[in-house]
């Protein structure tokens, strides 16, 4: 029932023709204008992450995730799939762009070094792998309409305490530069396997908590 599950995924992003033209025409404006390549390879590989979280949304219109799960589908394969999905959407995405937007600086000549491309590709896999590990959980806990309040206080609540944190460390004179420097200072290779292996444990653990939410939810 996997390919099943992984069929009908696809047949509903390519009902989603119109984000994926946005996807695209937001990506040749920034690409074309831009010149922080950063921001841009970010962006659009969270646009790809979110693709996983709409069919979610989608299956539980008009009850349909019961009934979908009603048939000979699993809890636990319903979950596999859609971190199986996330994964074969997002990384092909942020492989594209990242690709896209290295041959684009050469053609403009646009200073974006090697290094500074392989650890911007780092840091979208870890944004992009930080996020589906908390939005698929939340989605499958609470439904389309209440994740999003859950979610907004989540991100809500993790700016204030990304900001409180560093207010705390100013007050204290606690300088956190040094920290910094030394992870900026690592070889971009090892970055990339470090938040490859980190994105891996936490993409493990929610999928646990994932599954541990679908098999108590009743429909």
């Amino acid at each position: 029932m996997m390919k099943g599950l992984f069929i009908k995924d696809l047949r509903l992003m390519k009902a989603q023709k119109h984000f994926f033209g946005v996807v695209l025409m937001m990506m040749v404006i920034f690409l074309t204008v831009y010149t922080d390549f950063s921001f841009v390879i970010a962006y659009i590989t969270v646009m790809f992450g979110f693709l996983t979280v709409s069919t979610i949304s989608f299956d539980e219109q008009d009850n349909g995730l019961g009934y979908l799960l009603a048939l000979p589908v699993s809890r636990r394969d319903y979950v596999k799939e859609k971190y199986l999905f996330s994964i074969a959407t997002a990384i092909p995405g942020l492989l594209i762009v990242s690709v896209l937007a290295f041959a684009v600086s050469r053609i403009r000549g646009i200073d974006f070094v090697v290094e500074e491309w392989v650890m911007t590709t780092a840091v979208s896999l870890l944004i992009v792998g930080v996020m589906l590990s908390v939005v698929i959980p939340v989605q499958l806990k609470f439904g389309a309409d209440k994740s999003r309040v859950v979610m907004l206080i989540l991100f809500g609540g993790g700016s204030l305490t990304i900001y409180a944190g560093v207010k705390i460390c100013d007050t204290f004179g606690i300088d956190y530069m040094p920290m910094l420097n030394w992870l900026a200072g690592i070889r971009p290779t090892i970055t990339l396997a470090g938040v490859a292996l980190v994105c891996t444990v936490l993409m493990g653990v929610s999928y646990l908590i994932s599954r541990s939410f679908i098999e108590a939810r009743e429909f």
